[in-house]
């Protein structure tokens, strides 16, 4: 019988302390294998919680020597649930505007705005749940992990209710994410022309011009700008949509800027740079710049003449035209990107070398105020080196991030399309990357892509 065996009992824990286990060693002058005598040395060893007594009597039974024994286990903590937001209104909007079956395009049906009311509720805060506490082998409590809490993304135009749960709307509007923040932006509409009767406008929501914007005349806004008329040399800045009804003929001075996208009847001798999409009719004689796509609808579908610089496509029926008309298109790299890496790389230059004086300064009169000599002015001016050296070094070190985040986009850059439906033009010079392409003969029906270190043109489909 087994009780008769001589043994020496040895307790081992695991490091989580979420194991007990134990070894039996034959030895003659040990203690008998008994209940109690393994219940008294787990006792001694203070294990007290998840005891498998069917292991203990398995294993009194049928003794195995020298290999560890599971004999009690503790209980793991939960896993915790992480806070999380619940949003009441469509935050991936897709603006593109309806395309008619003859081929005109319907500017009025964007669904560009989602209204909101005053005390609508636009956000729902659900709490965090921490994980449930465990216990070891001890019986000691093994905190459970705390759940991730979130905040409300409030912005302008909104307030927090008095639950602490929900984000409401603080006025009627159009609700949009602004980084990163919830917003509600109220529009501003204007029934005449932007002139000398209006002036300039500058606006913290959106603007809608049910007129034109003549020459010389500025319009910026925090939201969408929307022009039912022409514009003529003017600008227009909106940090999101720029919607032209008519399009724009800037006569060489016009300029639209978007951080978001550009939709135009038509772009003629203008400027036009949008963080997103760019959208037209026609394109002639323009600087089109913009991040992701540029894309040409309705029947005519054609950029002529001038330069447009795109992050990823380009669509278009025709580009170029039979006289030969000289025209760039470059796609595959971001040329706002390309922009602020190169305004980013000249402050950082700045700010070194303003660090660098600032140094030289302070070394100077550390060196002064050593000898005793510092006057009230001196001290000031030290101080004023020492603060303007503390800004630009914690200005340098946010760009830093900026320009590595950059860089690393460039690198991982996408190679770029441009695609024709219909015909495109010698006088066309491709850009992809950093590879051209002189288009010599008319190409119908194509699509130019790169490959490598060559441009290849193949059937559109």
């Amino acid at each position: 019988m087994s009780s008769e065996q001589k043994v020496d009992i040895k307790v081992m824990v695991t490091s989580d302390r979420l194991k007990a286990s134990l070894v039996l060693v034959q030895n003659q002058n040990g203690v008998d294998l008994t209940f109690e005598n393994v219940m008294n040395k787990l006792r001694e060893n203070k294990i007290a919680f998840g005891i498998d007594e069917e292991a203990i009597k398995k294993l009194i039974e049928n003794p195995t020597f020298g290999t560890p024994v599971v004999v009690a286990q503790g209980k793991p903590p939960g896993k915790p649930v992480d806070g999380k937001l619940i949003y009441h209104f469509d935050i991936k909007r897709e603006i593109r505007p309806k395309e008619l079956p003859d081929g005109r395009v319907d500017y009025k049906d964007l669904g560009i705005v989602q209204n909101v009311r005053k005390d609508d509720v636009l956000v729902t805060m659900i709490d965090p749940v921490d994980g449930e506490d465990g216990r070891d082998v001890f019986g000691g409590v093994i905190r459970g992990q705390k759940g991730r809490k979130v905040n409300l993304p409030r912005g302008k135009n909104t307030y927090i209710d008095a639950d602490g749960h929900t984000l409401k709307a603080a006025c009627d509007g159009q609700v949009c994410i602004i980084e990163g923040k919830v917003t509600v932006l109220n529009t501003l509409e204007i029934d005449s022309d932007i002139d000398n009767s209006t002036g300039n406008i500058n606006f913290v929501g959106n603007v809608h011009i049910k007129g034109s914007v003549l020459s010389g005349f500025k319009v910026v806004a925090e939201g969408n700008v929307e022009v039912d008329g022409i514009v003529e040399a003017a600008e227009i800045e909106a940090k999101g949509n720029v919607v032209l009804h008519k399009g724009i003929t800037g006569m060489g001075k016009g300029k639209v800027v978007a951080g978001k996208s550009v939709f135009a009847k038509f772009i003629e001798n203008a400027t036009v740079v949008a963080g997103e999409d760019v959208q037209a009719e026609a394109i002639v004689h323009s600087d089109v710049k913009c991040g992701n796509k540029l894309i040409l609808v309705g029947r005519r579908a054609s950029i002529v003449g001038g330069s447009c610089k795109v992050g990823k496509e380009v669509e278009a029926k025709v580009i170029g035209s039979y006289l030969s008309t000289t025209t760039e298109i470059e796609v595959g790299v971001d040329p706002l990107m390309v922009e602020r890496y190169r305004e980013i790389r000249k402050e950082m230059a700045e700010l070194k070398e303003n660090i660098k004086k600032c140094d030289q300064g302070i070394e100077v009169l550390k060196r002064v105020e050593a000898a005793g000599l510092l006057t009230d002015e001196k001290r000031e001016m030290l101080q004023k080196f020492t603060r303007s050296k503390i800004m630009a070094s914690e200005r340098l070190k946010v760009l830093q991030s900026e320009f590595e985040e950059i860089e690393k986009r460039l690198e991982e850059r996408n190679e770029g399309v441009v695609k024709v439906q219909d015909t495109i033009y010698p006088g066309v010079k491709i850009t992809i990357g950093n590879v051209c392409k002189l288009i010599k003969e008319p190409v119908k029906y194509c699509r130019i892509y790169r490959e490598d270190a060559d441009i290849k043109i193949a059937p559109y489909a």
